[in-house]
């Protein structure tokens, strides 16, 4: 008797727990499935940065990701070129800062933040940072940085290193 006992209890809890799984699955209401968020391809009003103001895609929580419609994003934290007349020169100096600046490149204007380098449509030889050849290399010469220090030994055969006779 204990092992028919046993088999009709076993039968019993099986019956009752199907019961309350299946009870538990058709009494509950139906859930409406949240939309899936997508990230917006172009930058809205309220989710991007302005002329003149920064954008990051590392730092979100302090920037926005992009530049407003219309707006040019320059990646001045990690730009490290010069301008020197019309040229614009790669020094091949590492910077890694990774936040731009919202630049409204293409407005026949050259604002303070643009040059020939991030925007040469808009600029010309008198916003460089040097406005000659001369002026680079009369102004530079002597200032201890590390594109000096790369320039006297030129390795990566630099033209902007062939602007001025490096000591």
């Amino acid at each position: 008797m204990n092992k028919k006992n046993l088999t009709v209890g076993i039968i019993i809890l099986i019956v009752v727990g199907l019961g309350i799984f299946l009870y538990g699955c058709t009494s509950q209401p139906e859930s409406t499935p949240k939309p899936i968020s997508t990230p917006e391809l172009t930058p809205t009003l309220s989710n991007c940065a302005k002329e003149g103001k920064r954008f990051s895609s590392v730092y979100k929580e302090e920037y926005p990701e992009h530049c407003c419609e219309g707006l040019t994003e320059w990646h001045s934290g990690m730009d490290t070129s010069m301008s020197i007349g019309s040229e614009c020169y790669d020094t091949m100096m590492e910077s890694g800062y990774p936040v731009g600046t919202c630049i409204n490149c293409g407005n026949g204007v050259c604002e303070e933040v643009e040059d020939v380098c991030n925007c040469p449509s808009d600029c010309s030889a008198e916003n460089s940072q040097y406005v000659t050849v001369k002026d680079f290399c009369n102004n530079y010469m002597g200032v201890k940085t590390g594109l000096t220090t790369m320039c006297k030994e030129d390795i990566f055969d630099l033209p902007l290193c062939k602007l001025c006779e490096w000591e």
